[in-house]
């Protein structure tokens, strides 16, 4: 089996691993988990207060990214040094039918999603342009600003909910897991760090912080085609 030593940037975390050994908190050493779910209810809180004085849009965004963050970035730094084989298993032959045939489904219903909403915006194009060149491609930039925050709201969410099965998958639900599919060679000089990274890659926490901000980069993007549109 392929080991974390192998997996590229592996010397490099290794190196800041070490740095940042001695710098811990012992209560969040202790605790890391709890740790982020503090964090994520000071954002929560932090967003409240931000609705409450009327604050623009993208700083709510900004402060939601930020609840999820800490889970986030150490969900990704568990996932980029553990080998791909960690997380295999051989499917059924149900669940592998399954697995493809809602992989199809999706892809049809997009394509024909795509297919008829692009139809409705030529002919939505051709109306209001009335073979004005100019105003056609203002329309169409302006419908093109107003799709694109909906995309990078969806990839987000996908990125989102990927990672959060992967690390379900990896190191369990539990705070502080002793049964997991990480490698041990995964900080395994700062054993510190690795608590500390290992906690904060807690499923649920990426889960509840994730959704968080997916709701409000939803909203960003709603209102910001709602904008176009007017």
């Amino acid at each position: 089996m392929e080991t974390v030593r192998h997996v590229r940037g592996h010397a490099l975390l290794t190196a800041a691993g070490r740095r940042l050994e001695p710098l811990h908190p012992s209560w969040v050493e202790r605790h890391p988990a709890a740790a982020g779910w503090i964090w994520l209810a000071a954002m929560a809180v932090l967003i409240v207060v931000v609705d409450l004085a009327h604050g623009p849009e993208p700083l709510r965004v900004a402060v939601s990214l930020s609840a999820a963050l800490p889970s986030l970035g150490a969900t990704l730094l568990v996932l980029s040094q553990t080998p791909r084989a960690h997380l295999e298993s051989e499917p059924s032959i149900l669940g592998h039918f399954f697995a493809r045939f809602f992989a199809l489904l999706g892809a049809l219903i997009l394509w024909i999603g795509s297919v008829v909403l692009g139809a409705a915006v030529a002919v939505q194009l051709t109306e209001d342009s009335r073979s004005n060149t100019e105003a056609a491609w203002e329309e169409a930039l302006e419908i093109f600003g107003a799709v694109v925050p909906f995309i990078v709201a969806v990839l987000w969410a996908v990125l989102i909910f990927r990672c959060v099965g992967y690390i379900a998958r990896l190191r369990g639900w539990a705070p502080v897991p002793t049964r997991h599919r990480i490698p041990e060679q995964f900080f395994a000089e700062s054993p510190r760090t690795r608590r500390v990274v290992v906690g904060l890659a807690h499923p649920a926490l990426l889960l509840v912080a994730g959704t968080l901000s997916i709701v409000l980069v939803f909203v960003a993007a709603g209102e910001v085609a709602f904008s176009d549109a007017l």
